[in-house]
């Protein structure tokens, strides 16, 4: 049966719930689901955050919903459908739980739900080397589990932020000596299972995306919230490190609505600064001021920047030619996409088509 988890918030209720109410509500769940063919496995209690997650069995949402709405009437904000690779991937497969169900730390401290995500983009457009195996072992090494999406980037879970830290930094330093020509940029997010968002953990993986795109070669961009989870004393050895940067919220916000503004238009060669500006509801010369400001990059160049990273990724899918993939990337002349290409890569894009990389 398929597998759900919803998300409850005290700020929903007129008084926020106990612990001891949690629990209560739980049991009455158990005492309800077998008539709508659910089964309540486990919860995760955030009490700073007044936020519960359940997880569940059930033939859909409507079933799941249907119990608490009987059980005791507290309803969820939202529920999502997990697949089962997805829940062991990011919440672990082999949980500590109570009489309760409720999730545990090993410290017997109630697990919050709470994951950080390390979201890595590795260009390598020469013959594999053990550098590779090695940023493999090094994740390992650092408590991180890999969750792959189709067509998307590697996302590494993490429990702690320190521990995402120490392993991003780790990397950086691991490609940088080994001598290869390899770029490695790494964004880092966390967050909540489920929000108002569809995706499990969409929120959180977004973000973490979004920093990704914008880290430059050898740089770690971190999100406000990762700073806050390490907490000002651990946090205070990595803030002078130059490899690392940290987003406030306000660019954080503004990043997310420039991607999502950028994402689908971006590749399309028509698409232009000012049509940018107005519908980000800001000046021309506001926006280029607050583009690198967040990204480093001027507006242009990180329009290119974008296009090409997007034709690197078609070419390793064995999206077409070069002219195909010139078009699809957002350039509407090959030569200069060529040049562009070489310039950003060291390597025609013809190279890339044959050798395979």
């Amino acid at each position: 049966m398929p597998l759900f988890m919803d998300l409850h918030k005290a700020a929903d209720y007129e008084v926020k719930p106990t612990v001891e109410e949690i629990k209560r509500n739980h049991i009455a769940d158990l005492e309800v689901q077998q008539k709508y063919s659910v089964t309540f496995l486990q919860y995760w209690i955030n009490e700073e955050a007044g936020l519960v997650f359940c997880l569940m069995e059930g033939p859909d949402k409507e079933s799941c919903i249907a119990v608490h709405q009987e059980a005791h009437g507290n309803m969820p904000c939202n529920v999502v459908e997990v697949q089962g690779g997805d829940y062991a991937g990011f919440m672990g497969a082999h949980n500590k739980v109570n009489k309760f169900d409720i999730v545990e730390n090993i410290d017997g401290t109630f697990d919050t739900g709470y994951r950080v995500m390390l979201v890595m983009d590795c260009i390598s457009l020469s013959p594999a080397d053990d550098t590779l195996a090695t940023i493999g072992e090094l994740i390992e090494k650092s408590g991180g589990r890999v969750v792959t999406k189709p067509g998307r980037r590697d996302v590494v879970v993490f429990m702690s932020a320190t521990r995402a830290l120490d392993c991003a930094l780790n990397l950086i330093q691991t490609v940088k000596q080994s001598g290869q020509s390899i770029e490695i940029n790494i964004g880092i997010s966390a967050g909540e299972p489920v929000t108002t968002q569809k995706e499990f953990f969409g929120t959180a993986i977004h973000l973490a995306n979004n920093l990704c795109t914008i880290a430059r070669n050898g740089q770690v961009i971190v999100s406000a919230f990762v700073q806050q989870m390490a907490g000002e004393r651990s946090f205070h050895s990595y803030r002078d490190n130059p490899v690392l940067k940290v987003l406030n919220k306000e660019d954080e916000q503004f990043l997310n609505q420039l991607m999502e503004e950028t994402s689908s238009r971006v590749y399309q060669p028509t698409l232009a600064i000012g049509e940018l500006s107005k519908n980000l509801g800001m000046s021309r010369s506001r926006l280029y001021r607050k583009i690198i400001s967040v990204t480093g990059l001027s507006a242009n160049t990180f329009i290119r920047e974008t296009r090409l990273r997007k034709a690197l990724q078609l070419m390793k899918e064995k999206f077409g030619n070069v002219n195909e993939v010139s078009l699809e990337a957002g350039f509407n002349n090959t030569s200069y996409f060529t040049k562009s290409f070489q310039k950003r890569f060291g390597i025609l894009p013809v190279q890339v088509l044959k050798s395979g990389t």
